[in-house]
């Protein structure tokens, strides 16, 4: 029981309590069963909760630009407005995301400002990083994924991804040994109830966004932690 007798229901604190502190052999079996190869040591495997990438990059001397992020995200994601546009045509009426304003997934000299700031506001729950891959991980308890419709970068699953893969591509650029490999999960508190989510039913959708074996319950991490 909580403060006060009142349990915490927060993504953030049941986060720490099934992240912080994840053991050398906790660390291993995540990594391996989010899609590592055996033989990743532990001492190669960083762990960060609620991580602000481009934020904290963006405070360094090489700090990115709106128009370099713009680009970046054009380079790999022009198409993807059309995507979500074309998916949401495939779901019955009553699942389908809110049709699209005008500014929503649209990288142009009058939406960057507002593309690279949702870059830098985009916190991710979990993250571990080893010599080739990104793991960045969506924790849900209670709450439902957010859509901020005023967003370039509408929904908050795609604005994750979206925003890992700029950076790396970002920061790859001039350093070649920071390319690394981007690998979604997520976990909450069902499995199955995951799965129908129209959110992570569209990174389903994606080839090579999110695998259907990186959706997790707390049980699996409650096990992998020991």
């Amino acid at each position: 029981m909580g403060i006060l007798g009142i349990t915490n229901r927060t993504e953030n604190w049941k986060t720490v309590q099934y992240f912080h502190g994840l053991s050398d052999d906790g660390k291993v079996c995540l990594v391996e069963k989010l899609g590592e190869p055996a033989g990743t040591p532990a001492a190669e495997i960083k762990v960060e909760l609620f991580w602000k990438g481009v934020r904290d990059y963006a405070a360094a001397a090489d700090k990115p630009t709106p128009e370099k992020m713009a680009e970046i995200y054009n380079r790999h994601f022009a198409d993807l407005r059309q995507q979500i546009g074309d998916f949401r045509e495939m779901q019955p009426p009553n699942r389908r995301f809110r049709p699209l304003q005008v500014h929503n997934y649209v990288a142009s000299p009058e939406t960057q400002n507002e593309l690279y700031q949702n870059l830098q506001n985009t916190e991710i729950d979990i993250v571990l990083e080893t010599p080739k891959r990104l793991f960045i991980g969506e924790a849900k308890h209670e709450s439902r994924l957010n859509a901020k419709s005023d967003y370039v970068l509408v929904h908050q699953l795609v604005r994750e991804y979206v925003t890992a893969r700029i950076l790396v591509d970002h920061i790859s650029e001039s350093n070649p040994s920071k390319k690394r490999e981007v690998v979604l999960f997520i976990v909450g508190n069902n499995r199955d109830d995951l799965k129908k989510i129209e959110q992570v039913k569209f990174m389903l959708d994606q080839e090579g966004w999110l695998e259907g074996k990186n959706i997790l319950s707390w049980d699996d991490i409650a096990a992998i932690k020991g």
